[in-house]
């Protein structure tokens, strides 16, 4: 096995564990997020008097929505589809999240419970941090790695380390 080989070969397997770990965190969030802001949007819809039934259907469609759209995003990134293919999932995966934001902040902000409101706000605003970052570090993590010097010979003293 070559040199350059070497490096390659492993920095592919830790940008496969990056997208891995990248991906389980996403996943995580989204979930806490659909949970946390089940009830937030539940007290919104019953203090708009929406009917019962359909009160508690709100916040999981948003929250599914978003999953999906990361999970989407995800892939496509990951098999190299262009930006303009990535740019509408992107904008809707965007206008979900602010729309979880703000079925979150609603009810609070309607109480003049400020401080409520921003606590509310913690796991949308993640949500929308995750929705722009995540997929950049998928798509930096699944492009090999070579270093500088693993197409040149290594300079004069070095050796590699045994493990």
């Amino acid at each position: 096995m070559t040199r350059r080989a070497a490096v390659s070969m492993r920095s592919a397997s830790d940008g496969a564990s990056v997208v891995q770990a990248v991906t389980v965190i996403m996943g995580v969030v989204v979930g806490l997020t659909l949970l946390f802001g089940f009830g937030n949007v539940l007290n919104l819809a019953l203090r708009l008097g929406v009917p019962t039934r359909v009160a508690p259907l709100v916040a999981p469609a948003v929250d599914l929505s978003i999953l999906g759209l990361l999970l989407g995003t995800r892939h496509l990134a990951l098999t190299g589809a262009s930006p303009e293919v990535l740019r509408s999932a992107r904008r809707l995966l965007i206008f979900a999240s602010v729309v979880t934001l703000a079925l979150n902040v609603a009810e609070p902000l309607v109480a003049s419970e400020f401080g409520k409101a921003a606590f509310d706000a913690v796991g949308p605003l993640l949500l929308i941090g995750w929705s722009e970052v995540g997929l950049a570090c998928c798509k930096r993590s699944a492009q090999p790695v070579l270093l500088p010097w693993a197409e040149r010979p290594p300079p004069d003293g070095w050796a590699p380390s045994p493990h």
